[in-house]
């Protein structure tokens, strides 16, 4: 696959991973069974890990990365957010503590596994081996051997 492709897929992929991973993290918190949120928590944190570590573009990883960066980093620091501003009252509770917990972490670990240069690289097609010359084949003869000197003895 060129290049150029792999970054588009890449950017598509991140883009629609964005409100997965938020609504994988707000889910966790509003299932009743215990095992059910951590499933859904687990579930969450494995499909950003598929995005960190695979051979995709990083873009994948990287615009979810700067989104929960810069979110959690707003969120931490006590700016205004435009969450209450855009939401419905019944889901600001829910994202206000998304930003303050998980946002800042996952975004940060998102943006460090697209800081590596061979993930931005297209992998290396082998090449097929060149055609071996028939006289680069072949190996030379070896010298001759001295001829055998008698001994006095």
């Amino acid at each position: 696959m060129r290049n150029g492709v792999r970054h588009l897929l890449g950017a598509g992929a991140g883009l629609a991973a964005t409100p997965l991973i938020a609504a994988g993290f707000l889910g966790h918190a509003h299932l009743a069974p215990e095992w059910l949120a951590l499933g859904t928590l687990a579930a969450t944190m494995a499909f950003a890990g598929v995005l960190a570590g695979s051979r995709i573009s990083p873009l994948a990883s990287a615009l979810p990365g700067l989104v929960f960066t810069g979110l959690g980093a707003a969120a931490q620091a006590g700016m205004p957010s435009l969450v209450p501003v855009l939401l419905p009252r019944a889901y600001v509770e829910s994202y206000l503590t998304l930003l303050g917990t998980w946002a800042l972490p996952m975004g940060c670990l998102l943006l460090a596994a697209s800081l590596f240069p061979s993930r931005w690289r297209a992998a290396v097609r082998a090449e097929p081996p060149s055609p071996v010359r028939e006289e680069e084949e072949e190996a030379p003869a070896p010298p001759p051997l001295p001829k055998r000197i008698p001994s006095r003895y």
